[in-house]
């Protein structure tokens, strides 16, 4: 004869019930993902990456038109205005204007009254562009306008470049000045 089989009391349905309730509720998986919270997290990752790296003066591509002196100074141009003069040419940001060097020389055709002239028309009207456009910023975002520029400079370029460049600067409101330099000091190879 068969054995009886046992029922089960009114607490261990109840138990039984309740465990599997909760095996139900927690033990879902997440099929989908939230696109918009990591587009939110790309996008602040990637402004930071920007920023810091577009402030950064090691970013400053060298070659053999353009080798940059060394110095121990410690100050950091981060936020300035990059003027390059190079062996052969200037730029802004990065950005030709069309002023060539010849021997690190401004051609006198580029320059207000010639050769005895200071003033690089090229880079003047770039300036007076850039200059506007930090104007009008700084009134936007409350914060002065503070006219500083970064002139980096190749080496063996002669004084009166580099000269003619900070007067072309000063002309139009950029008269903060920095020579930006390697740290390390002494004396580099090529």
């Amino acid at each position: 004869m068969a054995e009886p089989t046992p029922h089960a009391t009114a607490g261990q349905i109840q138990r039984e019930i309740w465990r599997r309730k909760n095996k139900n509720k927690h033990g879902e998986e997440i099929t989908s993902l939230n696109i918009i919270a990591m587009m939110d997290m790309m996008t602040i990752i990637l402004v930071f990456l920007l920023k810091t790296l577009s402030n950064s003066s090691a970013n400053i591509p060298q070659s053999d038109d353009l080798r940059v002196p060394r110095s121990s100074s410690r100050v950091d141009p981060s936020g300035s205005l990059q003027v390059i003069v190079s062996r052969v040419s200037i730029t802004v940001n990065g950005r030709a204007i069309g002023v060539y060097l010849r021997d690190g020389l401004v051609d006198p055709s580029q320059k207000r009254g010639g050769s005895a002239g200071f003033l690089i028309n090229p880079l003047a009207s770039e300036m007076r562009n850039q200059a506007e456009v930090a104007r009008a910023l700084a009134a936007r975002t409350g914060q002065p306008f503070r006219g500083e520029v970064a002139i980096i400079a190749h080496r063996d370029i002669p004084l009166r470049t580099i000269y003619e460049s900070l007067y072309t600067c000063a002309q139009n409101g950029f008269s903060n000045f920095q020579l930006l330099v390697l740290k390390g000091g002494g004396a580099a190879g090529s």
